[in-house]
């Protein structure tokens, strides 16, 4: 007696899946296992320096934790009451770390930094200024003095007679448009008759875009909709957010919809409720591939989870073979068809595992991922098929719809007329190869991370609004220079800034932030204590100071302290609020001793003259985030497509072992030429073929397969072979056709080719029967 006939295996198994079941219950409780972040589907590159690694964390976090907004009115009043009542909302709202809106500094701090900065971070064009002209700077402190209307210092004008105070601020504002307004204590920007008030809110550590709070959403479009005047949000969780719940949505209309589609089919065609047991095998296979790839990753994504409930046709696939045998026969054996249609299925089953397990090799997370859930699926439902869906059928077998089953004969029929056909008339096939070798040639191949999600039109017009307002328009391209040591570091950056300032007069660079446009080296630090000395020996510098009254020994005290003034390292320049734009600049030092900073770059437009700076032998390294990332999709796609070779090579040594070399041909065919239909297909519809269309055929070959083995299982009669396919093929391209209208590029591309290959298999499929009279009874000889 087989071991699938045996009650203990079965009990044994509905145990393992309610320990199973309740494991993964357990993980949920525990902590969201759901992942929504794109990056997270990004292998790590182990070739990337320590540095390359930080500064592509600590870029992420920039771009990703912060949510930037904007609210414009005419009224100034207006906008500053809309942005006081938001910053309230989301602080009550729990969801952020930090709402930052109006700014209330701690002047007595502010202007201790400043003293101690003064020497260390005044531009050189400002100091030269200075050092060239005494006379005229102490002049303006003097004008200071007289005029009411002058622009103030936070630095008594006492403490700062050569106006650095003013000069730091202006660089810690980084002379953008966007500037502090003393009257209101808000950040603001003025374009043409609108004031825009600048709010900046900070998700918790953990959150970004691998963790989204669940309310983030909500919060977003309640503060838009509720508002009067104009309000802009950029921030990369706004995205992950909506490709969350996007997802999430998706997940459930099309597993719904592609669940009652098909089984309705099965209904109208059975006229039995009994034919819903097979939601059992489905919902066992979900589970347990959620269940192996929340084991395995930690997670599951979910681009995964939406792939991977697709499968629900394919996870049919076996049990539907076996019931179709039941369609046909008078008198059925349901144990002796299971083990006519097991056996079958096993050598298919082998060898989409097979396909499975090459997609293990390459690097990316999504496609391991996706093949870990699909093989754990497929193997456990196909063992609850074979242990325990056998009990729910054991009285009665399933009889379909006559005229179903007379339009199924017919459909078999007219397939090998014109299989007839056209093998002897030569030119149809010819035309169909030539039709299909023209679409090969017009094909597109094009991986973009940009494709893997859905990017709102109106959040990437927001964003892009942001970036031309605050003149800040973040890239996926930057620097990560290493030295020795600080000055050295500074040094390297001063040097490259030289070279991206003559892009920025060429327009192939909009602008760039880097280290040492707030703080100045060892070097230069100690030759301004020399400039200061200078100062002190020529009274006539500050005459017009005397004049006024001004007592000289406070400007000496002055100029003294400033001489005396400390050298400000890296760290000690950016310990302050002051600092705050370039905190996340440096990275510190690393585990070879080496110190390391970011450069980073807004409106790239030309590439290939900021690759021409780096200069690896010197620690500057450019990194090109998607062009990296493009590129290793292509080399990704390229290894996908020599395993999906390989895998032919292993299949068709298999195929040769169970039905020999002719036979086994004929029926690897079945999926390699609904592989190349279904690229032609591609190209004349205008679809570029994407990582993922070729992750679609690696299932497509698998399908194919078992097609191609299920007709020729000779102990079954035509009729049997013929439901059975059509069965399965019906169900498959219901649940993947939906996938092929998701508003996820990604998703589609792979749900078209599925799709289509399906379509493709079941034809050719069909084509390897053999001829049969109106009751479905075999002729092997036709």
């Amino acid at each position: 007696m087989p071991f699938y006939r045996k009650r203990v295996w079965a009990g044994l198994y509905l145990l393992l899946i309610f320990f199973v079941a309740a494991a993964l219950f357990y993980s949920f409780l525990q902590q969201n296992r759901l992942d929504t972040d794109l990056t997270s589907l990004l292998p790590d590159d182990g070739q990337n320096t320590q540095a390359q690694q930080m500064a592509k964390m600590r870029m992420n976090q920039r771009m990703n934790r912060d949510i930037v907004v904007l609210v414009g009115s005419k009224s100034p009043d207006k906008a500053v009451e809309a942005a006081q009542m938001i910053q309230q909302k989301w602080q009550d709202s729990h969801i952020f770390q930090s709402v930052t809106g109006k700014l209330e500094p701690d002047v007595a701090a502010l202007q201790a930094s400043m003293q101690r900065l003064s020497l260390a971070v005044v531009s050189e064009q400002s100091w030269r200024n200075i050092i060239n002209q005494p006379e005229e700077a102490f002049a303006r402190q003097a004008q200071t003095l007289v005029n009411p209307f002058a622009e103030r210092s936070i630095l008594p004008v006492d403490q700062d007679w050569l106006g650095l105070g003013n000069i730091i601020m202006h660089q810690a504002s980084q002379d953008g448009p966007v500037y502090y307004n003393f009257q209101t204590g808000w950040l603001n920007i003025d374009d043409g008759d609108t004031t825009w008030v600048l709010l900046r809110a900070r998700l918790p550590e953990k959150a970004g875009l691998i963790n989204v709070p669940d309310g983030l959403l909500n919060v977003i479009h309640d503060t838009q909709a509720s508002q009067d005047v104009q309000v802009l949000m950029a921030g990369g969780a706004i995205f992950a957010a909506e490709n969350k719940a996007t997802g999430e949505k998706e997940s459930q209309y099309m597993s719904i919809l592609g669940m009652g589609l098909t089984f309705l089919l099965l209904l109208l065609l059975f006229r039995s409720l009994r034919i819903l047991y097979l939601l059992l095998p489905l919902a066992v296979g979900i589970l347990f591939g959620l269940a192996a790839t929340v084991m395995l990753f930690g997670h599951i994504h979910i681009l995964t989870l939406v792939v991977g409930t697709s499968l629900m046709g394919v996870l049919l696939d076996f049990p539907l073979h076996w019931l179709a045998s039941g369609v046909i026969q008078q008198q059925w054996n349901r144990w002796q068809a299971l083990h006519i249609a097991a056996k079958a299925f096993l050598l298919s089953l082998i060898i989409t595992l097979l396909g499975y397990a090459a997609l293990l090799i390459t690097p990316l997370p999504i496609l391991q991922q996706t093949a870990i859930f699909s093989a754990a699926a497929l193997i456990s439902a196909f063992l609850f098929s074979l242990l325990c869906l056998p009990a729910f059928f054991s009285t009665t077998q399933a009889y379909i719809y006559p005229q179903a089953l007379g339009a199924m004969l017919s459909f078999g029929k007219f397939i090998v007329r014109k299989r007839q056909t056209m093998v002897q008339k030569k030119w149809p096939v010819l035309l169909i190869l030539l039709l299909m070798g023209g679409g090969l040639l017009r094909l597109n191949t094009q991986d973009d991370i940009r494709q893997w999600a859905n990017l709102s039109p109106q959040w990437m017009a927001q964003a892009q609004k942001i970036g031309l307002l605050t003149q800040t328009m973040p890239s996926g391209q930057y620097f990560v220079l290493q030295a020795d040591n600080d000055d050295e570091l500074l040094l390297k950056s001063r040097t490259l800034g030289k070279s991206l300032q003559d892009l920025v007069i060429q327009k192939q660079l909009s602008g760039f932030q880097s280290l040492d446009q707030w703080v100045m080296p060892f070097s230069i630090q100690k030759q301004r204590q020399q400039d200061v000395s200078r100062l002190l020996s020529n009274t006539d510098n500050w005459r017009d100071l005397v004049n006024l009254g001004i007592d000289e020994h406070s400007i000496r005290d002055y100029l003294t302290g400033l001489q005396k003034l400390p050298l400000q390292t890296i760290s000690q320049s950016l310990d302050n609020e002051l600092g705050t734009a370039w905190q996340d600049l440096y990275l510190g030092k690393m585990s070879n001793g080496k110190v390391a900073a970011i450069v980073s770059l807004s409106g790239v437009s030309q590439v290939t003259a900021l690759q021409k700076l780096a200069d690896k032998n010197n620690g500057i390294y450019f990194v090109n985030n998607l062009q990296a990332l493009n590129q290793l999709f292509t080399h990704t796609r390229n290894q996908a497509i020599a395993l999906k070779i390989a895998s032919y090579l292993v299949a068709i040594v298999l195929l040769a072992y169970a039905f020999g070399w002719r036979k086994g041909l004929l029926m690897l065919a079945v999926p390699v030429l609904s592989s190349l239909a279904c690229l032609a297909v591609f190209a004349y519809a205008g679809w570029p073929l994407s990582l993922f269309a070729i992750f679609g055929l690696f299932l497509v070959t698998a399908i194919g397969m078992d097609y191609a083995i299920y007709v020729s299982v000779k102990q079954m009669a035509v009729a049997e072979r013929l439901a059975g396919v059509l069965l399965a093929a019906t169900t498959t391209m219901i649940s993947f056709a939906i996938l092929g209208f998701s508003a996820t590029p990604a998703i589609a591309s792979f749900g078209r080719s599925v799709a289509l290959g399906v379509f493709f298999s079941m034809i050719l499929a069909l084509a390897l029967l053999p001829g049969a009279d109106n009751r479905g009874r075999c002729n092997e000889s036709v």
